[in-house]
């Protein structure tokens, strides 16, 4: 790595001539406590790093891809989610990391979860409403897959705009239906992203993984929105009374990509392998 205190005065120098800069760097580290030790912080270390925030790799290997790829366990599947977010305490501000799910340098998302297109919805609703910056890697939406094995496998050409292209991801031409799902559900969610004050600066409350069923709430004084993904084997019971702190004052919970409208004071069943963006509604 550069060396820290050249780093510091860099950056120092750099928010003084351009105040509304953002920063952020790359940290391959392993453990929330390695990763926060180079960004602002709450730790009390010898040296205090400025840097606003990290490329968050805990939350994607010891995150989002266990819990999507493990059987549900006291420390496996969704509950490691659960445990390395539970450590944004000694983050200075957790929501300057950048979240991803994969980039050039790692194995594709798609193929890390077996090609599953369920699970890739999930990690890309995820990826938009958890706290943090989002980062997607071109082909996501398009469920480009491959391994690092070489890394150019994970580098090839987007199509559509390449001479013998038979497939468009800019008109839509060729896409299977899978990848038009996929997409469309990028538009809607990225785009509804853009107008929801809760999604790009609210807080975040998550609750214990139940069988695999994990539960998080982004919210603010303006909007709730209500999270809900069973990553478990077998259809799951939500009833909305459990998460009374957040839901409270409110009656009904739309869904954001299906438009569906739950009552609160009734209990529901969300599939395997789904995940749930909810507005509550007063």
């Amino acid at each position: 790595y550069n060396d820290l205190n050249f780093m510091n005065r860099c950056n120092a120098t750099l928010y003084a001539e351009y105040p509304k800069l953002t920063i952020f760097g790359e940290l391959w580290v392993h453990g929330v406590p390695s990763q926060s030790y180079f960004v602002e912080n709450k730790v009390d270390a010898s040296f205090k790093s400025n840097l606003q925030g990290a490329t968050d790799f805990q939350t994607r290997d010891y995150g989002i891809i266990p819990a999507l790829t493990q059987p549900f366990g006291w420390t496996e599947g969704v509950n490691k989610l659960y445990t390395t977010l539970a450590f944004d305490y000694l983050y200075k501000d957790a929501s300057r990391n950048v979240l991803f799910l994969d980039n050039h340098d790692v194995s594709r998302f798609f193929s890390v979860v077996g090609e599953d297109v369920a699970k890739q919805k999930m990690g890309i609703q995820w990826l938009l409403t958890c706290r943090g910056i989002p980062q997607m890697y071109y082909g996501t939406e398009i469920i480009m897959k491959g391994f690092t094995n070489p890394d150019g496998w994970v580098r090839l050409d987007f199509p559509g705009g390449w001479t013998g292209d038979k497939k468009n991801a800019f008109t839509g031409v060729g896409l299977t239906d899978n990848e038009v799902s996929v997409q469309s559900l990028v538009k809607t969610l990225a785009n509804y992203r853009k107008q929801s004050s809760a999604l790009k600066t609210g807080k975040m409350m998550q609750y214990v993984p139940k069988d695999g069923l994990y539960v998080y709430f982004r919210y603010d004084d303006q909007q709730t929105i209500m999270c809900v993904m069973n990553t478990g084997e077998k259809e799951m019971e939500v009833n909305f009374e459990d998460y009374s702190e957040r839901t409270a004052g409110f009656s009904k919970a739309k869904d954001v990509l299906s438009e569906n409208v739950f009552d609160l004071t009734s209990k529901v069943k969300i599939p395997v392998k789904t995940m749930w963006v909810l507005e509550l509604k007063k």
